[in-house]
């Protein structure tokens, strides 16, 4: 479907786009006969089919359709055989700066009675796609700042093959758009659904959205994408290694009896976890939700944690009270057996974990007895889930093989060894590669009618 152009011609000009505008213009009088067709073919004299509407959304479609038939109606705004509610309709749909001698050339020529009823069935059509407006809004009397808020995109600017309300949700996280005193500036921040980055304008939103009013699945994606994150390894005395009996006793204990040897410790896990400081990772690993992959013992004093990215970024010793930064040799470790893997939990985007090539490890990450998809040509990686995946009420996650996986599931590499076929680390390419491939997740929208769009699974 060709660009529906909505500004003026002299609006064009400014913007030296009238070849745009010409376009435009030409593809909408092509639509006004094929709306004048549609009427005559679908009208029998009594009653008018909506077989014509359909035909004309599917080749036009709905922006295209719409903006032809408001320009139809506000042109003949005096005639009492079109209904108030289309005539309000027909203003709201073309802005008034455009003059209607600009819009002659694609006026339908139908009976107004019949085309009346043509713009009924087309704007009904439009409605069932049960698109999001104010009323799914917040209000306030105040200029809104937009950071750190899910916005509700106007419906018009999304292209019409993802016109469809979970589409309209913008999770804005930062930039000059959002402050309401800049009006022109860029919003910057993620589509909810698929969490694809993008930027739009201040004025491209209808407002911010009502969280009261959220489906069950926009309010996981939020809390997941509201949640901090932080990259981490976990590392923990080697117990056959402890000479000095250090394992659980506190940092000057350990001073006074030769110190923090990072020999000693052996990795027992690496990814990223939902945890906003130290604090919060150690009621992480003291739960009975640990961090998938995690084989180790519950987390305590002298432990140590590597935090991998942001103004923290360090090793910390877990002391009695709090934690203290310390200097540590990860190649002094034992962390050669670890297996770098990509995760994929329900709702949640991608990572990369570091988990023991050890059995325990590989089904903690499932959460059970781990079952492998073979998915390439060349099984050179294969994915693992729960076996019993199916006897579960376990969310759904993504498709691999052909499979629809519920629950969580990871990604290794698969290598030929002479006892057979054999775990390994993904390779950093395959990484980049799984990261991408499981970016969108399978959603469960109850609300919505949609089931499947392009690259994005969605079941009911």
């Amino acid at each position: 479907m060709r660009f529906l152009y909505r500004k003026s011609y002299e609006e064009a000009k400014i913007c030296e786009e009238t070849e745009l505008w010409r376009e435009s213009r030409i593809e909408n009088i092509r639509c006004c006969k094929e709306i004048d067709k549609a009427v005559s073919e679908s009208f029998d004299g009594y009653s008018l089919s909506d077989s014509g509407a359909e035909s004309v959304i599917a080749r036009f479609g709905y922006d295209r359709a719409m903006w032809v038939l408001a320009a139809s109606i506000r042109n003949n705004a005096n005639d009492g055989r079109f209904s108030e509610d289309n005539k309000a309709w027909a203003k709201s749909v073309i802005p008034s700066h455009i003059s209607q001698k600009e819009t002659i050339e694609y006026c339908s020529d139908c009976h107004p009675a019949v085309l009346n009823g043509f713009t009924e069935q087309v704007r009904e059509k439009y409605a069932r796609l049960g698109l999001l407006g104010s009323k799914q809004c917040v209000h306030s009397d105040e200029p809104q700042d937009y950071t750190n808020k899910l916005m509700i995109i106007k419906p018009e600017l999304l292209t019409e093959e993802y016109r469809k309300p979970e589409y309209q949700y913008f999770y804005a996280a930062d930039g000059c758009g959002c402050d309401p005193e800049k009006p022109g500036g860029l919003v910057f921040g993620n589509y909810l659904i698929d969490g694809d980055r993008a930027s739009l304008r201040r004025g491209e939103f209808i407002g911010i959205a009502d969280r009261e009013q959220l489906p069950k699945w926009a309010v996981k994606r939020l809390e997941y994408m509201e949640a901090p994150q932080m990259k981490i390894r976990i590392f923990q005395i080697d117990h056959e290694k402890d000479e000095n009996k250090l394992a659980f006793m506190d940092y000057d204990y350990t001073q006074s009896h030769g110190g923090v040897k990072a020999e000693n410790y052996r990795q027992v896990y690496g990814g990223t976890v939902n945890c906003g400081n130290l604090e919060e990772v150690f009621a992480l690993c003291n739960s009975d939700k640990l961090p998938p992959g995690y084989c180790g013992e519950a987390m305590s004093v002298s432990n140590v944690i590597e935090v991998c990215g942001g103004k923290d970024m360090g090793f910390y010793f877990c002391d009695s009270v709090g934690f203290r930064p310390i200097d540590f040799d990860i190649l002094r470790t034992d962390h050669l057996d670890m297996m770098r893997i990509v995760v994929a939990e329900a709702v949640k985007a991608p990572y990369v974990a570091e988990i023991r090539r050890e059995l325990q490890a590989m089904q903690s990450v499932v959460g059970g007895r781990i079952e492998p998809i073979y998915f390439e040509p060349d099984n050179d990686a294969v994915a693992w889930c729960n076996e019993e995946f199916l006897l579960y009420d376990y969310e759904p996650n993504r498709v691999i093989g052909g499979v629809l996986v519920r629950g969580t599931l990871y990604i290794s590499g698969n290598e030929l060894t002479n006892d057979g076929w054999d775990s390994r680390s993904l390779t950093s390419p395959q990484i980049v590669k799984y990261l991408a491939a499981l970016a969108q997740p399978v959603l469960e929208l109850e609300e919505s009618p949609s089931l499947q769009e392009d690259g994005l699974t969605i079941i009911m």
